[in-house]
């Protein structure tokens, strides 16, 4: 039986620029410095009401800016890469704990262990 055979031949400029691999990142060094800053100063300097950060409103907001969309949660492991993290609160009332519904943001640098 006949076999084929195909030959492929690369354009220099395609031998000369590799394609990066994989889906195209829509998170730049930009939007994670906006991040950064953000997470390091509350809310209500931004125009918000109320005092403390979640994934969500900073979801929001850096689509606002950056009309880049981004899940909650890949906002919490971003926040996790830049060493910050994002935890349930607890309050003790009458020896039980109670767990709040908000998200509180603080820095793991400055957690003691």
């Amino acid at each position: 039986m006949h076999q084929r055979q195909y030959i492929y031949y690369q354009s220099p400029t395609e031998a000369a620029a590799p394609q990066p691999v994989g889906r195209p990142k829509t998170v730049d060094q930009a939007y994670l410095d906006r991040l950064r800053e953000l997470v390091t100063h509350s809310p209500k300097s931004f125009g918000y009401g109320f005092k403390r950060w979640t994934a969500y409103w900073l979801r929001q907001h850096l689509l606002a800016e950056f009309q880049v969309t981004v899940s909650e949660r890949h906002i919490n492991r971003l926040l996790r890469q830049m060493g910050l993290s994002t935890r349930q609160r607890i309050q003790v009332q009458q020896g039980q704990p109670t767990y709040r519904h908000k998200i509180e943001i603080s820095d793991l640098s400055q957690v003691q262990s």
